[in-house]
């Protein structure tokens, strides 16, 4: 399991990592708020192509986008992140996200893929998005996790 933890003195930590379950890879985010936990999903996603360190911040994708409940937000939110990826080539270094009730404002600084940097060029065309979940847990905690099939 690959895991990036960003963590202060006495507060839960803030991370991303990848799972299997049933054969499937999932992605998940942790943070203190909801907005973490959401930008954590999405670096984690994108550390699923390219090592987020190994990416400069040169380009912006801004994301806004609205959905009936968190569960379906987190997937279109993670949707345009992988169109991003696919559409435009671009790999991601960090998110920042803004949730007002159901309307997510979302921004990811990367820049376009190149294999001297980043390595093999994988190349992403999509994914499916399964599982999708969003909760609270103890201590306040927010986890951000879905099943993704490229």
């Amino acid at each position: 399991m690959n895991t990036e933890v960003v963590h202060a003195e006495g507060k839960p930590r803030t991370h991303w990592e990848h799972f299997t379950r049933d054969e499937q890879l999932g992605v998940r985010g942790v943070g203190r708020s909801m907005e973490q936990a959401f930008e954590m999903a999405a670096l984690g996603l994108s550390a699923l192509v390219t090592d987020p360190r190994s990416v400069e911040a040169h380009e912006e994708l801004e994301v806004s986008c609205q959905s009936v409940d968190h569960d379906e937000l987190l997937a279109e939110w993670l949707r345009e992140v992988v169109g991003a990826m696919a559409g435009r080539r671009l790999r991601f270094q960090c998110f920042a996200v803004r949730l007002d009730g159901l309307n997510l404002f979302g921004h990811g600084f990367g820049e376009r893929a190149g294999a001297e940097r980043h390595g093999l060029d994988v190349a992403v065309t999509g994914a499916s998005l399964t599982s999708v979940s969003v909760r609270q847990g103890p201590g306040g905690v927010w986890t951000a996790e879905a099943l993704v099939d490229f």
